[in-house]
């Protein structure tokens, strides 16, 4: 339970769905399962590294914080020596293992993002709110990996158009869970742009949500124009895109704590449907 909680499962078999999805798109005529298998578990390993290290670093800001208290660290279920532990091993375990069954380009991809996202963002969490776009660029990171193992080490343009679907994504999904979070953000020394002494309407955040949930939009003309996928899913892509952008409209237009839920578990519906999408209209 310790090992499940210090690698944030959900979190990493999430940011694996995305890694497989785009290994899927970068395939050829066969997908190599195998191959798929390695990447998607050398993508959890890597994943489980970065969030057991920024566990690591925000021990005492985890504490003091309603929905992060009950974690290994803070809890005192786990000690840091053995946390990090855990974290050097499956960190070295996930570079080694994509290295050994996919290629270079997709190891070093895995252990930059691990870097990126224990000694870039979250540092920057407790000192500007800009940390949410850099943790935008860790999100969207995982997809080129997958796509760099089909591809033998390969990124083509085409490769950015999931990339950048997770990259717009996380700005409504995460500016949500900031509002929603805001005093425990607050508690816990976060400068989130939901902080108040950055936005003490809400408005600032919220137009932030609406632009990238506008963004998706012509996400999907963009994949059949790359040749990613076929016509269909210029349409399908759109329609996905449609509720996110009412949903982030309805919270720009009254930031509220029930208009940011909805806007929350709308965005968790969107990116599975659009990754699944996109595999099945695959060219």
């Amino acid at each position: 339970r310790v090992y499940h909680d210090l690698s944030k499962f959900k979190l990493s078999a999430f940011v694996v769905s995305t890694a497989a999805a785009g290994y899927v798109l970068g395939s050829g005529e066969v997908i190599d399962w195998e191959q798929l298998g390695w990447t998607s578990l050398g993508t959890m390993l890597c994943s489980s590294s970065a969030n057991t290290w920024n566990q690591i670093f925000e021990i005492k800001n985890d504490s003091v914080m309603a929905r992060t208290m009950r974690r290994p660290l803070p809890s005192g279920r786990c000690s840091v020596a053995h946390a990090a532990l855990f974290g050097v091993v499956t960190g070295m375990a996930g570079v080694g293992l994509l290295k050994e069954k996919a290629n270079d380009t997709t190891a070093a991809l895995g252990a930059g993002n691990v870097a990126l996202y224990a000694l870039c963002y979250t540092p920057m969490k407790r000192v500007h709110w800009l940390n949410t776009w850099a943790g935008a660029v860790v999100g969207a990171v995982p997809p080129l990996m997958g796509w760099a193992a089909a591809r033998e080490g390969a990124i083509e343009p085409a490769s950015g158009v999931l990339a950048a679907a997770l990259y717009f994504w996380q700005m409504p999904h995460f500016m949500a869970l900031a509002y929603m979070a805001k005093d425990d953000y607050v508690r816990g020394g976060y400068r989130m742009l939901s902080h108040p002494s950055s936005d003490p309407t809400g408005r600032r955040l919220a137009g932030v949500a609406m632009r990238n949930a506008f963004y998706m939009f012509p996400l999907g003309a963009l994949a059949v124009g790359c040749g990613l996928t076929t016509a269909p899913f210029a349409y399908e892509a759109a329609l996905l895109a449609a509720p996110m952008a009412l949903s982030a409209a309805v919270f720009y237009r009254r930031p509220s704590i029930p208009n940011a839920r909805n806007m929350f578990y709308g965005s968790l519906l969107y990116l599975p449907a659009f990754q699944a999408l996109a595999c099945l209209h695959r060219v």
